[in-house]
């Protein structure tokens, strides 16, 4: 009985090892080394990244808002096998934020590296101060329906 007590904190990081492992991975952007997996160039902009993980924890990184919906409205990726949306909050710049839930501006001010010229920002308030004359608010699914071809 004490040897099977002695074990069971080695049993535990096993079995919280093998689930951190299959688990998602927290999104991040290799800024300035990554490529766009829709346009490959690089993603530099810290303001406008995006990232897309899949059910199997693929993770993939654009660098703008517009490149990550068209990837998928391609069909290079499945709708279905989307587990998780990323952006980068506009106001923190390299800080990714659930996609489905950040709220947004579409503009001319803000001139984003494929010219979808969307930006994401984490609270309504905050959106609403950088709002611009002639920017259009829009949630998640505007901003599908502004990047379906």
């Amino acid at each position: 009985m004490i040897g099977t007590i002695s074990r069971l904190p080695s049993l535990l990081l096993i079995m919280i090892s093998g689930l951190v492992s299959c688990g998602q991975t927290s999104p991040s952007i290799d800024f300035g080394k990554a490529e766009c997996a829709h346009c490959r160039m690089n993603v530099v902009d810290r303001q406008f990244g995006a990232v897309l993980i899949t059910q199997k924890g693929r993770q993939y990184v654009f660098d703008d808002l517009s490149c990550m919906i068209n990837h998928v409205e391609a069909g290079t990726v499945a709708r279905s096998q989307v587990a998780a949306w990323y952006v980068c909050d506009h106001a923190h710049p390299g800080v990714l934020i659930d996609a489905l839930n950040a709220f947004y501006l579409n503009g001319p001010s803000f001139r984003s590296p494929m010219r979808g010229d969307v930006a994401a920002f984490g609270t309504e308030e905050i959106r609403d101060q950088a709002a611009h004359e002639g920017d259009v608010s829009l949630d998640w699914s505007g901003v599908e329906q502004l990047f379906k071809k």
